[in-house]
């Protein structure tokens, strides 16, 4: 008897369903590769040769067989797809053909035939050869334009500029009089040009990794029920390099900076010519970086170029080898700031072996954004294996796009991301499990903290993170005191040293003379009340005392230090308010401590104000809705998808019904200390850089939180006002694998049509 056919769909309703998941992926990337390719088709990259003219004046052929003739200017390594000129047409809409030929003397190197109805009078047409010609060094190349008209009333020339608007160089002249030139045709060179089918080849291999993502993350998570941390490190590693390919060349959050940073390490391990910092004119830290030529073209100071000829000059430069290691150009670029070394170890490495190959430009940033890729991938999977509670949550915020948009660049911040990640969940490990922590997992804790606390200043409240393990777990009280003192040393430590200069900055206003004096005779005290807790400490009533005396030591002490900030000279005068505002209307003038204090509630303006306005910018931010460089290319991913994020991560913190609490009453309250201490150092970092003037908080962007995000999302957790009825874990882990895949997809479309 045959089975029923509910009960085989039954049977194999996880595979069907794989199916269908992955056919409606397919219709996503059909309809993305045929909105690309209507979109990308035939763009041109135009260069202005020649632009003084009068609109309109035309040169007509004598005989429109004999044409006229163009010579152009040689810009040896130029690629020249095609010119183009403006036409005139005396008002009408001419009929018949038009042929521009490119000659190289009497050599024939590339020609053009097009309709003549395609001419509009007075305006410039692109004219495309049937193949590109590089231009050669010690060449001259002309232009003859033909037409056959197919009436004589069919007339076509050429808008030109003559006497002082001509560029003798480049004559433009009748072929049956050229001993009276004088003028030059309005030119622009097409040095670059996508075709019809450059989007539809270039997008096949993202769309093989979406597919591979969606459809083997099913298989993965639901068929084959992998561990979590396997199905992380499958999805982030196929997803992630999808973003090392939809992010533009050097168009990644500072992506830039962080390449030149990198590019001066992989230099430095070699031996060779490092780099030189300065400040310039204008208050930016610049560095003379040396490089190899073929990457001195591609290299620049500013966020890169972005749309669809952006996308076409990386596939045509992927493939670059056979260049020369020798670092002999030079290019001013941005230099990294207070960034640690070992933060772009990985990129390095990267370039290295690119340069050691040979490679080009364009695969020693794929190379060195694919290293950055894979430490990346390495820690957060580490980081979902060992979190005791709440591996969805590190799961959902370990694929965010602007997670895996960080780690498909050359960003410093992924090594932040990877190192937090992987320090929260030893963490929570050491405080949920009651079983001793191994000498391997407090080695590693040690080394996180070591290398995080440095990295970015804000984050060195992560290190707290260790008292929350539970001392029985460190071998007794003792040896937990040792241990948790020892990692929070080696975290100041280097914390001091990276970022101190940073600091007295934000409190260059501050009187330290007058507050060390305001504050001396508090060290009398603190010296007299140490010999008396020596000799009275046992009696209760001393030592209620002196909590009390304390108390009262400390409220002085912050009063102190508050005055005394609060009048360190930080008053402006009309004039020099005035006088310090630039051309752009900031003032020269920005925050302080002292500033701060002494205008609290100025501050507080500010802050309330920039909590109102830019709310929704700090959510799309943090889960990366804003493709790019937000500042630079303001690009928006649909909100459907940004809520889709959102949703997704606050189902990922949900806990089912019945379950425990996963945090004991000290530890929420650590875990909240954390979160709002770095949401405050953040907000100060950046308050201490913005102008007095402006009305919003300069620089905060809803990125820095992410390595919080995880512990915010615990505590969020604990609330027991919604709860899950049962597990959903595999579901909202392939829900976030897929709103990832699509924002990767939308970034995509939203990069290549800008």
């Amino acid at each position: 008897m045959k089975q029923p056919v509910h009960d085989w769909i039954r049977a194999h309703r996880r595979l069907l369903a794989g199916a269908a998941v992955t056919l409606a992926a397919a219709l996503c990337l059909a309809w993305v590769g045929y909105s690309l390719h209507h979109a990308c088709k035939n763009v041109s990259q135009y260069e202005i040769v020649h632009d003084a003219y009068v609109e309109k004046q035309g040169l007509y052929p004598t005989d429109p067989a004999a044409g006229l003739t163009q010579v152009l200017r040689t810009e040896p390594g130029v690629t020249l797809y095609g010119v183009r000129l403006m036409f005139v047409t005396g008002g009408r809409v001419a009929q018949g053909s038009l042929t521009v030929q490119l000659l190289s003397g009497e050599t024939l190197l590339a020609t053009s035939v097009s309709d003549m109805t395609a001419l509009l009078d007075g305006a410039f047409v692109d004219i495309l050869f049937d193949r590109p010609v590089v231009m050669q060094q010690g060449q001259a190349y002309r232009l003859a334009i033909t037409a056959a008209p197919a009436a004589p009333e069919d007339a076509v020339g050429l808008v030109y500029g003559e006497g002082a608007m001509a560029d003798p160089a480049l004559p433009l002249a009748d072929a049956l009089s050229p001993d009276q030139p004088g003028r030059t045709a309005a030119l622009q060179y097409i040095t670059n040009y996508t075709g019809t089918r450059f989007a539809l080849k270039a997008f096949a291999p993202l769309a093989a990794l979406v597919l591979l993502a969606v459809g083997g993350g099913w298989w993965l998570l639901f068929v084959k029920r992998a561990k979590a941390h396997w199905s992380f490190a499958y999805l982030a590693a196929l997803l992630g390099l999808a973003f090392a390919l939809v992010t533009p060349p050097l168009a990644g959050p500072d992506e830039y900076v962080h390449a030149a940073g990198a590019y001066a390490l992989a230099s430095q391990l070699t031996g060779q010519a490092g780099v030189e910092s300065a400040y310039d004119e204008n208050g930016v830290y610049r560095s003379q970086l040396a490089m190899r030529a073929c990457d001195a073209p591609h290299m620049r100071a500013v966020s890169g170029e972005i749309g669809a000829i952006a996308y076409k000059e990386m596939a045509d430069g992927l493939f670059s080898a056979g260049n020369s290691g020798a670092l002999t150009a030079a290019v001013s670029v941005r230099a990294p700031y207070n960034v640690q070394p070992v933060q772009y170890l990985p990129q390095a490495l990267g370039m290295l072996l690119a340069r050691a190959l040979g490679l080009g430009f364009y695969a020693m940033l794929l190379l060195g954004r694919l290293a950055n890729l894979a430490v990346y991938v390495a820690l957060a999977a580490l980081a979902v294996r060992f979190a005791p509670a709440g591996k969805n949550i590190f799961f959902a915020v370990g694929l965010l796009p602007m997670c895996l948009a960080l780690a498909g660049s050359l960003s410093a911040d992924t090594a932040v991301l990877g190192l937090a990640f992987l320090l929260s969940a030893l963490c929570l490990r050491g405080a949920c499990e009651q079983r001793a922590m191994s000498l391997g997992a407090q080695a590693c804790v040690l080394v996180l903290a070591a290398l995080l606390a440095p990295a970015k200043a804000i984050y060195i409240l992560l290190v707290g993170l260790c008292f929350f393990i539970r001392p029985e777990n460190l071998g007794g009280r003792a040896r937990s005191r040792a241990y948790k003192s020892l990692v929070c040393a080696a975290a100041l430590g280097g914390w001091v040293l990276a970022n101190g200069s940073t600091v007295a900055y934000m409190f260059r206003s501050v009187d330290v003379e007058r507050l060390t004096l305001a504050l001396a005779p508090l060290a009398v005290l603190a010296a007299l009340a140490a010999m008396a807790w020596l000799r009275w400490r046992k009696s209760p009533a001393f030592r209620r005392g002196a909590v009390i005396g304390g108390a009262v030591l400390a409220a002085v002490l912050a009063a102190v230090a508050v005055w005394v900030a609060g009048n360190s000279g930080e008053a402006l005068t009309p004039e020099e308010y005035a006088a310090g505002i630039q051309p752009n209307g900031e003032s020269v003038y920005v925050f302080s401590a002292g500033y701060i204090i002494s205008h609290l509630p100025q501050t507080f303006k500010l802050l309330a104000n920039t909590l109102g306005r830019e709310l929704p910018t700090y959510l799309q931010g943090l889960v990366g809705a804003l493709p790019g460089e937000p500042i630079v290319y303001g690009l928006e991913i649909s909100w459907t998808l940004t809520l889709g994020l959102l949703l997704v991560l606050l189902a990922s913190c949900l806990r089912r019904q019945g379950q425990p609490p996963r945090l004991h009453g000290r530890g929420r309250w650590l875990l909240g200390g954390v979160c709002l201490g770095v949401t405050a150092l953040m907000v100060l970092a950046n308050v201490s850089w913005t102008p007095i003037n402006s009305a919003t908080v300069f620089g905060i962007q809803g990125r820095y939180l992410l390595p919080v995000l995880p512990l915010a999302l615990l505590l969020l957790g604990e609330c027991d006002t919604v709860c899950l009825k049962r597990d959903s874990s595999r579901g909202l882990r392939f829900c976030s694998a897929a709103l990832a895949a699509a924002t990767a997809l939308e970034s995509l479309v939203l990069f290549a049509t800008a």
